[in-house]
């Protein structure tokens, strides 16, 4: 059995799948620029950047590589507008890189991490033939990484997925999140204000879902109808419906969070997961009062 190839290993979604494909006895190499030192891990770990194509070609030949998910990147949207070379040449110049890597290597399947943000704002439900309008440094670089698997899909004989990933959660981020910004905010202090969002709307994914559909997209068959596909929890909720549910979870928080929308995001209708049932076979398991349910029990014993 060939190994799968995980850039960005160590990142927050990158641990779970590779902590998910490894729990199923699937060989698994994690590709990161950052140091791992031996021992550390029951993972096979390598160093490298992502834009040093020799390096990582004798990777996949040592490792006998036969697929990649690609979560690398500098990876929030409103942090990318201060950040916006930096973001772009990590993100798109970094995925060619590891394209043209994979075509020398003959490697098929590609499994590229995109956003819901390449949708920009959208008022209604969002399915993934709706029109791209990318707003931030970020979006756009998913949106060009998208449009390069589908060349190389069409071109040199790569299968190429991309997977429009919902507004992330669980234990273990580091990230701002509002989900985690209020559940660690109230195991610190025992209370969450902000000054806005109550009436903001979000499509939350669960990191161990992201797991799931990654799995379900190595092992997928086809044909597949589109090359970018949605991913998240089929649930839709209000930020201010989200404090309801925390507070029945965790009765003695204080939460204040003034109306409106959140002004520094991108506000979108549901996501529409037909195309990603169908053609990947995924479904999502964790509803989001299951998540912070386990998410405040992970936090008693942990900072993140």
């Amino acid at each position: 059995m060939g190994s799968v190839l995980i850039t960005g290993g160590m990142g927050f979604t990158g641990r779970y799948i590779v902590r998910a494909l490894h729990d199923r006895g699937q060989p698994v190499v994690n590709y990161t620029r950052d140091f791992v030192a031996s021992g550390e891990s029951d993972i096979v770990s390598e160093q490298g950047e992502l834009f040093d194509i020799p390096r990582i070609l004798r990777v996949f030949e040592r490792h006998q590589v036969e697929a990649i998910v690609h979560t690398a990147a500098m990876s929030h949207p409103t942090l990318s507008l201060d950040f916006p070379i930096g973001t772009f040449s990590a993100n798109v110049d970094g995925t060619l890189c590891l394209l043209e890597a994979a075509r020398v290597a003959k490697i098929k399947r590609f499994v590229n991490f995109s956003s819901e943000t390449v949708y920009g704002a959208v008022d209604g439900q969002v399915g993934d033939d709706t029109p791209v309008k990318p707003s931030t440094p970020y979006a756009v670089s998913k949106v060009t990484t998208e449009w390069l698997g589908d060349v190389y899909t069409k071109h040199y004989g790569l299968d190429v997925i991309s997977l429009r990933i919902a507004q992330v959660y669980g234990p273990g981020n580091k990230m701002p999140e509002i989900v985690g910004d209020i559940l660690k905010s109230l195991q610190r202090t025992g209370s969450y204000r902000f000054h806005q969002g109550r009436d903001h709307g979000f499509n939350f994914v669960h990191a161990a879902d992201v797991a799931s559909a990654t799995l379900r997209t190595l092992d997928a068959k086809g044909p597949f109808g589109r090359f970018a596909y949605n991913v998240s929890s089929g649930e839709y909720w209000r930020v201010g419906d989200l404090v309801d549910l925390v507070r029945k979870c965790r009765p003695n928080g204080e939460i204040e969070i003034g109306p409106g929308r959140l002004s520094e995001l991108d506000m979108k209708g549901p996501l529409d997961l037909t195309s990603t049932q169908r053609d990947l076979g995924f479904e999502p398991a964790w509803g989001l009062e299951r998540g912070i349910v386990h998410y405040i029990e992970h936090l008693e014993t942990h900072p993140w």
